[in-house]
């Protein structure tokens, strides 16, 4: 929610997010800029208040799919260049390649986001409160 947040009215995260849409070649990039960030924003609140949750992860994880294959994976180097230059470079091996798959945020934010798309909000969340309210008392 925060970032969608930034994104939508802070001036530095605004050209940030702009020039990003931009360079990745969206059509309309202000309007994609605002579309998404809002609803970054819009389906992070929901999923902080707990209503929707499992509709809001579905939706968060869509918007990190998108951001981890056009923009994420390609910040992955392809080699590997150690501190001491006369030992030369290396070509990534794919464990080395998946560890720095896993250190992505958007990697560790997609699998919250699945475990809250599977399960929900189990104790706490507007998304409870309703679910009790309906079941019925004997």
């Amino acid at each position: 929610m925060i970032t969608g947040l930034n994104k939508l009215f802070h001036p530095v995260f605004q050209g940030y997010m702009l020039k990003t849409i931009s360079s990745l070649g969206f059509s309309n990039p202000q309007f994609m800029a605002n579309f998404v960030a809002f609803n970054e924003a819009f389906w992070g609140l929901l999923l902080l208040l707990g209503l929707l949750t499992r509709f809001s992860s579905l939706s968060l994880i869509v918007i990190m799919l998108v951001a981890l294959v056009t923009k994420d994976l390609h910040s992955i180097p392809t080699e590997l260049v150690p501190l001491d230059p006369s030992v030369g470079t290396r070509p990534m091996d794919h464990f080395t390649w998946l560890t720095y798959f896993f250190f992505l945020p958007q990697v560790l934010f997609i699998m919250l986001l699945g475990m809250f798309s599977l399960y929900g909000y189990k104790a706490f969340g507007i998304d409870q409160f309703i679910k009790k309210s309906k079941t019925p008392k004997h």
